[in-house]
C-alpha cells in the first residue's frame, strides 16, 4: 500500500527527485520549452504550475502601498523562492529585477484559469537516425503548434535513441475565445392544434 505517497519515483532518491524538479522547472521557465521524457514532464508539471498560481495570487498586492498588502506579496514571493530556489526565475514569475518593466509570467496568465503547460508527444521511432557530431549537423524536426511554426533539434539519447520523448512547454497567453454559433432547435412547434382524445380526426379531402 502506498497511502499518501503520490508522485513518481523516477528511479531516483528523494533528494535527487527534488533537484530534478527544481532544475527542470527553472529550465522551463527560462527557455519556455524543454525536451524530456513523458514521466518527467508529468512530474514537473505538478511542481511548476502551482508556482505560477502563487505569482498570480500575489499580482493584486504588487504595487500597493498598504503594509498588509506588501506583507502578503512578500509572503507569496518567499514561498515561491523557497520551493524553486532560483532567484532569477522567481523574478520572472513575479515581474521583478530585469522583468520589472516587461510582462511577467503572472501577468501573461492572469486571465487563464490553470493549464499553463503543454506536453506534446514526439511520435515515431528515431532508431538509426543519423545524429551529426557538430551542432550544425544535428537534424531538426519542424512542427506547427498554436498557429506558429516551431522546430527542435533531435539530439538523441545516450541511453537509447528509441526512448520516448516529449516537448514540454508553456502555453499561449490566453484561452482561445469560443465563437458563438446559431443552433437550430431540434423540436419544432406546429401551429395546428392536435386532436383531442374523444374528438374524431377530420378526413382528408380527396
Amino acid at each position: 500500500m502506498r497511502h499518501k505517497k503520490a508522485g513518481r519515483k523516477l528511479n531516483r532518491t528523494a533528494s535527487h527527485r527534488k533537484a530534478l524538479r527544481r532544475n527542470m522547472a527553472s529550465a522551463l521557465l527560462e527557455h519556455e520549452r524543454v525536451i524530456t521524457t513523458p514521466a518527467k514532464a508529468k512530474e514537473v508539471r505538478r511542481f511548476v504550475e502551482p508556482l505560477i498560481t502563487l505569482a498570480k495570487r500575489a499580482l493584486p498586492y504588487k504595487d500597493s502601498d498598504e503594509q498588509d498588502a506588501r506583507s502578503k506579496y512578500l509572503h507569496y514571493y518567499r514561498q515561491a523562492l523557497s520551493r524553486l530556489q532560483d532567484k532569477k526565475m522567481v523574478q520572472k514569475l513575479f515581474g521583478e529585477g530585469q522583468w520589472r518593466d516587461g510582462e511577467s509570467l503572472a501577468q501573461r496568465y492572469a486571465g487563464r484559469p490553470g493549464g499553463y503547460t503543454r506536453i506534446v508527444r514526439l511520435a515515431g521511432s528515431r532508431l538509426g537516425m543519423p545524429v551529426g557530431g557538430a551542432v550544425d549537423e544535428i537534424p531538426k524536426f519542424f512542427y506547427e503548434l498554436g498557429g506558429k511554426e516551431r522546430s527542435i533539434k533531435l539530439t538523441g539519447n545516450r541511453l537509447g535513441d528509441n526512448a520516448p520523448q516529449v516537448v514540454f512547454e508553456l502555453v499561449e497567453k490566453e484561452m482561445p475565445a469560443q465563437k458563438e454559433k446559431d443552433v437550430t432547435p431540434a423540436i419544432t412547434v406546429s401551429e395546428q392544434r392536435p386532436p383531442e382524445e374523444n374528438e374524431p380526426e377530420e378526413e382528408a379531402e380527396a
